[in-house]
């Protein structure tokens, strides 16, 4: 398998590749540079012997790795040799660059410190930087959890000037390479190790080391770049140019080669594939004799596979939902264009990132706990259980929306994680609706109490009548008013107010229906609302005033009618409610039937204001109620 691994990334690369004369000739030098290079044909180089899989020495003593490969493209494009300094560690190399023994180092990561004494090339891969625990504790999250914990870093690695600088309250420990840091977690001996995404993930599982956990990202980047020491500058911008005539596809071929190589191949074991390719290209004639046998049938599986692509491209880029795609280390690989309307971001801003990245630290929360589940749940990876959950996203300018998350893990034979991909549907919307809904079933509660409690004072006014009959009459259109309020808002369950002439025509119209006389009604009124609680307390006064007017005004009146005029004024709505039955005596007190009683306490105690009645062609009563 190693084998056929090997040969696919060498053919492909072979065939994909732009040639170094192409590559060269797109270079823009300037005079001085290419006179610059003339001068300087041979460069010294230092490199990590520690630090795959970007660059490392193997059991022969040879550098290999990323960077190599890509060290040797840059050299035939440019026309000089590097020569790499053996048998140095990093610690090392360090001091001969600020001596100026060396003329430049690879994968390195500008930091201030650096800056001092190097020049940098532009970033040729950016990693995340990661926390690792033993997985025994808490979900530690960020750095800043870390405080007055210990932490390893590789001696004199960029992570190490970081964290001294912004935590000096994290107990630094220095280990003298990224296996002895880990194995520092591991055996208890340090709490966290932070470094590179890749540098991580290539050492534990070389190692075997999967007891280890990932337990947060930091804020900081591993953008690995090439750096030059004093008197070199020159090379800064010319390493820049060349690097930009390599295509990032290129890159990536020789980024995903190592990365898929099975650990512990030998110089012996690339002869032998070496030799082995040199008998494949002696086959390359039948290989297109065959080839072009089967053009017919590879145009149709192309416009197939065109077609399928268009339909896939139509569906994750018009849909509205975020669908997203990650590694097990919940890297996102892939993530649909709709994230950029629901979050801000250009799918490449996420794409390489944590998904936590996306998730407030409450969000990460419920994604931990949903995580750990899944690992103790046998049964779940067996069964392809879909995970749902609701968590707030992050969005690019700080603010945040609520999304319903569905996600499935991807297992391979042996149960075990090599992915994930899933929907984000956003539910802002939904989560106010539930919020809106819950303050109206509050306020709904409310409103009851407190009409239950005027309901029972009402009843024990009316106890006080000797003819039950009509009390329990009066009861009833009280409770009708109230009722027909509450029907009103219930028509619109977002609404918190009432028009008035609307309630007011409907609830004359309830009162009337219910008498034997032909009662005629007038409501004059311009669009006003009223809050519910004041609709309720209104409907029940004039429902007292015009049942006192029933039973005692209208007798030997020919055409009975009851006039309710309301107008605006000073920051009060004035209510005057008349009938045209015989008045009243001036001896009598017009406000001492239980009716009117009621009335009168319900003004002061709920409105706050007083009543004033009076003889006008008959009984009138004249009211305000503030009004905001």
């Amino acid at each position: 398998m190693r084998a056929l691994l090997f040969i696919f990334f060498i053919v492909v690369y072979g065939f994909a590749t732009t040639s170094i004369a192409e590559k060269s000739a797109q270079l823009h030098l300037t005079q001085e540079q290419k006179q610059w290079l003339l001068e300087h044909p041979r460069i010294i180089v230092g490199m990590d012997p520690d630090y795959a899989p970007y660059e490392w020495v193997d059991e022969q003593g040879n550098f290999i790795g990323i960077v190599v490969d890509y060290l040797h493209e840059l050299e035939q494009i440019l026309g000089v040799r590097f020569e790499i300094v053996k048998n140095k560690s990093w610690e090392e190399l360090l001091l001969l660059a600020k001596k100026g023994e060396l003329d430049m180092l690879t994968s390195i990561v500008k930091t201030p410190e650096r800056s001092t004494y190097l020049s940098f090339s532009e970033p040729y891969h950016s990693s995340p930087t990661i926390i690792v625990d033993n997985g025994k504790g808490a979900f530690i999250g960020s750095l800043k959890q870390l405080n007055t914990k210990r932490v390893v870093v590789e001696k004199e690695y960029f992570m190490a000037e970081f964290i001294k600088k912004k935590y000096p309250q994290i107990l630094l420990l220095l280990a003298p390479s990224t296996k002895e840091a880990l194995k520092m977690v591991q055996n208890g001996e340090a709490d966290a190790y932070v470094g590179d995404a890749n540098l991580v993930d290539y050492v534990i599982k070389k190692n075997h080391l999967s007891s280890l956990r990932f337990s947060g990202q930091t804020e900081y980047i591993s953008h690995q770049a090439f750096a030059f020491t004093k008197g070199n500058e020159a090379l800064a911008p010319i390493f820049s140019q060349a690097m930009a005539t390599i295509p990032k596809e290129e890159f990536d071929a020789m980024f995903h080669y190592w990365l898929s190589l099975d650990y512990g191949i030998n110089r012996e074991t690339l002869i032998t594939y070496s030799l082995f390719i040199a008998l494949i290209f002696t086959v390359i004639g039948y290989w297109i004799y065959r080839l072009r046998q089967e053009i017919n049938q590879r145009k149709s599986a192309e416009q197939k596979l065109k077609t399928s692509e268009e339909l896939y491209r139509e569906l994750t880029e018009d849909v509205t939902d975020v669908i997203w795609k990650a590694n097990s280390q919940h890297i996102l690989t892939y993530i649909s264009p709709s994230v950029e309307d629901k979050l801000g971001f250009r799918p490449d801003e996420l794409v390489g990132h944590h998904v936590f990245e996306m998730f407030t630290d409450e969000g990460i929360a419920i994604v931990m706990e949903r995580i750990k589940q899944r690992k103790e749940s046998k049964e779940e990876a067996i069964n392809d259980v879909y995970s749902i959950f609701e968590v707030q996203h992050k969005c690019k300018d700080g603010s945040f929306i609520w999304g319903e998350v569905v996600s499935k893990a991807v297992y391979d034979k042996n149960h075990t994680v090599i992915g994930y991909h899933g929907i984000s549907r956003e539910t802002t919307a939904r989560k106010a609706m539930e919020r809106e809904k819950e303050l109206l079933y509050q306020e709904l509660d409310h409103r009851v109490k407190n009409n239950l409690q005027v309901i029972s004072s009402i009843i024990s006014l009316h106890s006080l009548q000797e003819d039950t009959s009509r009390s329990l009459e009066d009861i009833h259109n009280t409770i009708a008013a109230i009722s027909l309020a509450h029907d009103k808002l219930h028509q619109n369950a977002t609404r918190k107010t009432l028009e008035i002439k609307q309630y007011v025509t409907a609830l004359l119209n309830n009162l009337l229906a219910s008498s034997v006389l032909d009662i005629q009604k007038e409501v004059y009124s311009p669009e006003l609302y009223l809050s519910a609680q004041y609709s309720i307390t209104l409907g029940i006064i004039i429902n007292e005033f015009v049942s006192n007017s029933i039973k005692y005004a209208f007798k030997g009146i020919r055409s009975p009618k009851i006039t309710v005029t309301i107008e605006k004024e000073d920051g009060f709505i004035a209510v005057l409610v008349s009938d045209n039955g015989i008045g009243f005596k001036k001896e009598e007190a017009p406000n001492s039937g239980i009716g009117l009683d009621i009335i009168t306490t319900l003004i002061k105690s709920k409105f706050k204001t007083d009543v004033r009645f009076f003889n006008n062609n008959g009984t009138s009563m004249a009211l305000k109620i503030p009004y905001m």
